[in-house]
């Protein structure tokens, strides 16, 4: 949330913290930065205490961020992790490699945008650090275009994964057939004897008369 907020993080022998940029001399630009960081961080559920000096009381209170750009693309690692077929995985890796407005073409994009931004600036330094992020940004792109060939290899297997896709049928067990379910409904018991079936009597066997009925308790009969 810090580097979010626009620290700087320092990391030391034996600690790591965050700091204000070396440039940020003023006060008021210094107190909105650490506003707008503990905004962030009560905003996410963390318990924040501040010296009230530190803050700027001026700052509306932050609205819905949403979702950062990387929690937007966490879909992709979940969806390859719970893949059982190829072309689940082919789908997540063609966002990151599709030509022209995939990920990682985005991401040289943005490189190469920050490279010329940067080289407009005026330390000696600066086209030093300009022709380094042309570099990340060529090599970045390079390496886009080896996993573009591999996810096409990926999309000519067109198969199953074995080891997941049992592990899904494990996970997710079928429905007993319905007709399975009535077959055991009516199956015997173990314990029970088996019968035979009785015949019923013939009409010679019936009985000559009926018996006799019970008295009805109506009254006068």
């Amino acid at each position: 949330m810090l580097h979010r907020a626009g620290f700087v993080p320092v990391v030391l022998f034996r600690e790591r913290f965050h700091r204000l940029p070396s440039a940020m001399t003023d006060p008021v630009e210094q107190r909105q930065m650490v506003t707008r960081a503990v905004d962030m961080l009560q905003a996410e559920g963390f318990d924040v205490s501040c010296d009230p000096g530190l803050l700027d009381p001026s700052l509306p209170p932050p609205g819905d961020q949403g979702l950062s750009l990387g929690d937007r693309l966490g879909h992709l690692p979940q969806s390859i992790r719970s893949a059982a077929h190829t072309g689940e995985v082919v789908a997540a890796l063609s966002e990151l490699t599709a030509p022209g407005d995939g990920v990682l073409q985005r991401v040289v994009e943005s490189l190469n945008t920050t490279a010329d931004w940067w080289g407009g600036l005026d330390e000696p330094a600066d086209p030093h650090y300009a022709n380094r992020l042309r570099y990340i940004a060529q090599k970045l792109d390079s390496y886009a275009l080896d996993i573009r060939s591999m996810r096409g290899v990926l999309a000519d297997r067109h198969t199953d994964h074995p080891g997941r896709l049992q592990t899904r049928v494990d996970q997710v067990a079928p429905e007993e057939p319905a007709a399975s379910r009535v077959a055991a409904a009516l199956a015997v018991s173990p314990t029970a004897r088996p019968t035979t079936p009785v015949a019923p009597p013939s009409a010679s066997a019936a009985p000559a008369s009926l018996p006799p009925a019970r008295p009805s308790s109506a009254p006068g009969r």
